[in-house]
Protein backbone atom coordinates (compact mmCIF):
# COMPACT_ATOMS: atom_id res chain seq x y z
CA UNK A 1 0.00 0.00 0.00
CA UNK A 2 1.18 3.31 -0.79
CA UNK A 3 1.75 6.09 1.73
CA UNK A 4 -1.03 8.41 0.75
CA UNK A 5 -3.20 5.51 0.73
CA UNK A 6 -2.27 4.75 4.17
CA UNK A 7 -3.08 8.23 5.13
CA UNK A 8 -6.31 8.08 3.32
CA UNK A 9 -7.20 5.08 5.71
CA UNK A 10 -5.89 6.28 8.69
CA UNK A 11 -7.74 9.50 7.85
CA UNK A 12 -11.24 7.50 7.26
CA UNK A 13 -10.75 5.67 10.44
CA UNK A 14 -9.67 8.97 12.43
CA UNK A 15 -13.15 10.93 10.95
CA UNK A 16 -15.40 7.96 12.90
CA UNK A 17 -14.95 6.24 9.38
CA UNK A 18 -16.34 2.21 10.01
CA UNK A 19 -15.83 -0.85 7.52
CA UNK A 20 -19.12 -2.95 7.61
CA UNK A 21 -19.68 -6.78 6.42
CA UNK A 22 -21.89 -6.47 3.52
CA UNK A 23 -25.28 -8.95 4.41
CA UNK A 24 -25.18 -12.47 2.84
CA UNK A 25 -27.80 -12.55 0.54
CA UNK A 26 -30.61 -15.38 -0.25
CA UNK A 27 -30.34 -16.51 -3.70
CA UNK A 28 -33.61 -16.81 -5.40
CA UNK A 29 -35.15 -17.41 -8.73
CA UNK A 30 -37.82 -15.14 -10.57
CA UNK A 31 -40.39 -17.31 -9.50
CA UNK A 32 -39.70 -17.36 -5.80
CA UNK A 33 -39.47 -12.88 -6.06
CA UNK A 34 -42.83 -12.97 -6.95
CA UNK A 35 -44.09 -15.88 -4.51
CA UNK A 36 -42.70 -13.81 -2.02
CA UNK A 37 -44.20 -10.60 -2.48
CA UNK A 38 -47.40 -11.77 -3.74
CA UNK A 39 -47.47 -13.83 -0.10
CA UNK A 40 -47.16 -10.45 1.96
CA UNK A 41 -50.19 -8.52 0.12
CA UNK A 42 -48.14 -7.23 -2.94
CA UNK A 43 -50.03 -6.80 -6.07
CA UNK A 44 -47.72 -8.55 -8.71
CA UNK A 45 -48.11 -10.82 -11.54
CA UNK A 46 -46.07 -11.29 -14.89
CA UNK A 47 -46.92 -9.18 -17.61
CA UNK A 48 -48.73 -10.46 -20.67
CA UNK A 49 -47.06 -8.82 -23.38
CA UNK A 50 -43.69 -8.37 -22.06
CA UNK A 51 -41.19 -11.97 -20.89
CA UNK A 52 -38.89 -10.18 -18.97
CA UNK A 53 -41.81 -7.40 -17.28
CA UNK A 54 -44.04 -7.61 -14.65
CA UNK A 55 -46.90 -5.67 -13.49
CA UNK A 56 -47.03 -3.90 -9.96
CA UNK A 57 -49.98 -1.82 -8.80
CA UNK A 58 -51.15 -1.29 -12.38
CA UNK A 59 -47.46 -0.41 -13.49
CA UNK A 60 -45.20 -2.00 -15.93
CA UNK A 61 -41.75 -2.56 -13.57
CA UNK A 62 -38.63 -4.88 -13.58
CA UNK A 63 -37.11 -8.15 -12.04
CA UNK A 64 -34.90 -5.27 -10.45
CA UNK A 65 -37.62 -3.58 -8.95
CA UNK A 66 -39.50 -6.22 -7.87
CA UNK A 67 -36.28 -7.27 -5.86
CA UNK A 68 -36.17 -3.61 -4.42
CA UNK A 69 -39.31 -3.73 -3.52
CA UNK A 70 -38.91 -7.71 -1.77
CA UNK A 71 -35.47 -6.46 -0.16
CA UNK A 72 -37.17 -3.53 1.12
CA UNK A 73 -39.58 -5.60 2.89
CA UNK A 74 -36.80 -8.11 4.02
CA UNK A 75 -35.00 -5.13 5.53
CA UNK A 76 -37.70 -3.84 7.72
CA UNK A 77 -38.18 -7.43 8.54
CA UNK A 78 -34.18 -7.76 9.44
CA UNK A 79 -34.10 -10.51 7.27
CA UNK A 80 -30.99 -10.89 4.92
CA UNK A 81 -31.75 -9.71 1.21
CA UNK A 82 -32.92 -11.62 -2.10
CA UNK A 83 -30.49 -11.75 -4.97
CA UNK A 84 -31.68 -13.70 -7.86
CA UNK A 85 -30.20 -17.09 -9.11
CA UNK A 86 -30.21 -17.04 -12.98
CA UNK A 87 -29.46 -19.79 -15.48
CA UNK A 88 -27.28 -18.72 -18.36
CA UNK A 89 -26.93 -20.38 -21.53
CA UNK A 90 -24.40 -20.16 -24.77
CA UNK A 91 -25.08 -20.54 -27.89
CA UNK A 92 -28.14 -22.27 -27.40
CA UNK A 93 -26.33 -25.03 -25.01
CA UNK A 94 -27.76 -26.46 -21.56
CA UNK A 95 -27.70 -23.94 -18.89
CA UNK A 96 -24.69 -23.07 -16.63
CA UNK A 97 -25.07 -24.07 -13.03
CA UNK A 98 -25.71 -21.40 -10.57
CA UNK A 99 -22.58 -20.44 -8.95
Amino acid sequence: MTHAAEDAVADFFRKGGKIVKAPETIPVTRSEVLDYLVGRGFRVRHSSGYSSAYVYEGKLVSLNKLIELANDHRRSQKLPPFAVRVNISIGGKRPLPPA
